[in-house]
């Protein structure tokens, strides 16, 4: 299966998905009202204010859809001068907003917190794909609410999605293989080498049965994870005489241990099927992972440990 296939998303069809939860986010933020904004402002006639959106700090931008869609939806003027996806630097403006200064207190944080959380993603993923282009990919690990948001700033840093959710892409993974062991096998507590090579088959039979059966889930991508060289052998022997899965997953092993994996299937499959490692991958053994021969190496770290770049919005005027 082709890479960018089987592990990059087109984001453009989640962009109303990501906005409804940019919109519960604001109602969260606001609840019954910006009490303080309300109580400091004088006036009650609209107060007209601009306000501008800058970096302190370099990076890559995202988060401008949500962002900008909050905004605007509080009647305010925005107007970027930047786009998604540009390199920013210290003190470079990224907008201005005008209008209602009351829409522009109450809208700040939560706008803020987009542009903040999401180009902090974008920026660190940058870092990885230029150094290993299209080698490193995200994984299914994001803040609940901000899944297709933050896929869509990996994205912009140039990683790679993975799967976006449950429904796009099948992944064996061993609580799935401990299910199908226990109905081979019946309930017992150990579950042997043999016999969890059997349940990797069986799985896999079962998933081609079930995409085969579905026509509209032709396209996605049988992924299988495996813990051993005998699993992952078996992987490969199902797609010489099956054609799946598409991609195995070697998961929790060492750099070492991937590389024989790799060798034993690209031995019986040949190269057609992808190779994936996760578990353990960190940006410190990154490389290591990547020269043992594997398509793709995954990590949580993209989206859990990024950190939020340092962005402000300043009414002008006021230093």
């Amino acid at each position: 299966m082709d890479k960018d296939r089987a592990y990059l998303r087109d984001m453009s069809p989640y962009r109303g998905r990501a906005l409804e939860q940019a919109f519960l986010a604001l109602r969260d933020d606001i609840g019954d009202g910006d009490i303080t904004t309300l109580a400091v402002s004088s006036k009650r006639d609209e107060t007209d204010e601009k306000a501008v959106i800058s970096s302190r700090e370099e990076g890559i931008l995202c988060g401008v859809e949500e962002a900008g869609e909050l905004l605007k939806a509080g009647g305010l003027e925005v107007h970027w001068e930047k786009a998604e996806g540009d390199h920013l630097t210290p003190g470079c403006v990224i907008a201005w907003v005008q209008g209602d200064v009351r829409e522009i207190l109450s809208r700040e944080r939560t706008a803020l917190n987009y542009l903040q959380i999401l180009s902090g993603v974008a920026t660190l993923c940058s870092r990885f794909s230029e150094r290993f282009p299209g080698r490193v990919a995200s994984l299914r690990k994001t803040h609940p609410g901000l899944a297709f948001s933050e896929k869509r700033a990996v994205v912009v840093g140039g990683v790679l999605t993975h799967r976006l959710g449950l429904f796009d892409g099948f992944l064996i993974k061993d609580n799935h293989l401990a299910l199908v062991g226990r109905e081979l096998f019946g309930d017992r507590v150990d579950i042997n080498e043999d016999q969890k090579v059997r349940a990797v088959e069986e799985a896999l039979r079962r998933v081609k049965k079930y995409r085969d059966e579905h026509e509209v889930l032709a396209s996605l991508f049988v992924e299988v994870e495996v813990e051993s060289l005998a699993q992952a052998v078996a992987a490969a022997e199902m797609y010489r005489s099956e054609r799946v899965p598409d991609m195995v997953l070697l998961d929790n092993m060492s750099p070492a241990m991937v590389g024989k994996c790799v060798e034993a299937i690209r031995c019986v499959a040949g190269p057609g099927i992808l190779v994936e490692a996760s578990g353990g991958v960190t940006p410190e053994n990154l490389a290591s992972y990547l020269g043992s021969g594997v398509d793709v190496a995954s990590m949580s770290f993209l989206t859990l440990d990024a950190r939020p770049l340092d962005i402000a919005m300043k009414i002008v005027g006021y230093k």
